[in-house]
């Protein structure tokens, strides 16, 4: 058998990058490529292939992540300060426990509930918000329309929110991530109802009134929550030219609120309900107010 060559690899990488491919998506199809190209009908994964393979790729990309990647990576605040949170990839049933999603020593995550229990608290139903949120937009992304786009747009404003606030400087244009990630949850659950693009542009940029409008939909015991949640958003609009005046951890609190409306939007329109399950639980203690 003829060993894979470094200029196939790399002209097959050009192109998988060009199509956007992520890294540990890519040694596959240049190996199912050679396959074709040799004729072979063995196993992609036999030594004869993969290994020269893998070799040539850390070659090219030496402190490259060939890992299967987490679902998603966004963070959760304990005091003033973001720590990251990864969601894994699940299939089929398994049990969750949102602290373990937490990227953080155990010593350090038990002072927090020992010193700071609300905190650590506010943390944990921060990731089972995450949760929801992320899986129950996957859930949705076959739906048709500008759902999956929107829903799209708002993960990766969840995710630069924690990126943003997991830095010492330069925080303040996380408040544009914030409200930006629960305009866009709220349209793309709008969206999944049925709504058009002209539709909810008409509601703009006024929270409360996309608020509504998703309330209007989908109803549940906890409208009152989350309309209170949404009213402790700012005019983002208005803070893109002038100062909204947070401190470092009311940024954090108004993040951690940006989750739960987003997952409450998902909530709504998915099967996905972790956390309210968690705090229907008799032994859990009640979620601390964000509203």
């Amino acid at each position: 058998m003829k060993k894979i060559d470094k200029e196939f690899v790399r002209n097959c990488d050009d192109e998988l990058v060009a199509k956007g491919l992520k890294l540990h998506q890519r040694p596959l199809h240049v190996a199912i490529e050679w396959m074709k190209a040799q004729n072979l009908s063995c196993n992609v994964f036999d030594d004869a292939i993969w290994k020269p393979l893998m070799d040539i790729y850390r070659d090219l990309y030496p402190s490259g992540n060939f890992s299967m990647p987490v679902m998603f990576e966004g963070g959760v605040a304990l005091r003033d300060q973001m720590y990251r949170v990864e969601i894994p990839l699940g299939f089929g049933q398994f049990s969750v426990n949102p602290i373990d999603c937490i990227k953080m020593s155990c010593n350090e995550l038990k002072l927090i509930f020992q010193h700071y229990p609300e905190q650590g608290w506010r943390a944990f139903y921060g990731v089972a918000d995450l949760w929801d949120f992320i899986y129950g937009a996957d859930d949705l992304s076959h739906v048709g329309g500008d759902a999956h786009q929107l829903l799209t747009n708002a993960r990766s404003s969840l995710a630069a929110t924690a990126r943003i606030l997991s830095g010492d400087v330069d925080i303040d244009a996380a408040v544009q991530t914030i409200c930006l990630t629960v305009e866009l949850a709220f349209k793309g659950a709008l969206a999944v109802c049925g709504w058009s693009e002209p539709r909810y542009r008409k509601l703009s940029h006024h929270l409360h009134k996309l608020a509504d409008a998703l309330i209007g939909e989908v109803s549940t015991m906890r409208d009152d929550r989350l309309r209170g949640a949404v009213a402790k958003f700012p005019d983002y609009v208005g803070t893109r030219y002038s100062s909204h005046g947070m401190t470092r951890s009311e940024l954090m609190v108004l993040a951690m609120r940006a989750q739960f409306v987003a997952g409450e939007a998902l909530r709504r329109v998915s099967s996905r309900n972790l956390a309210p399950q968690i705090e229907a639980d008799p032994q859990t203690p009640p979620r601390p107010v964000l509203w």
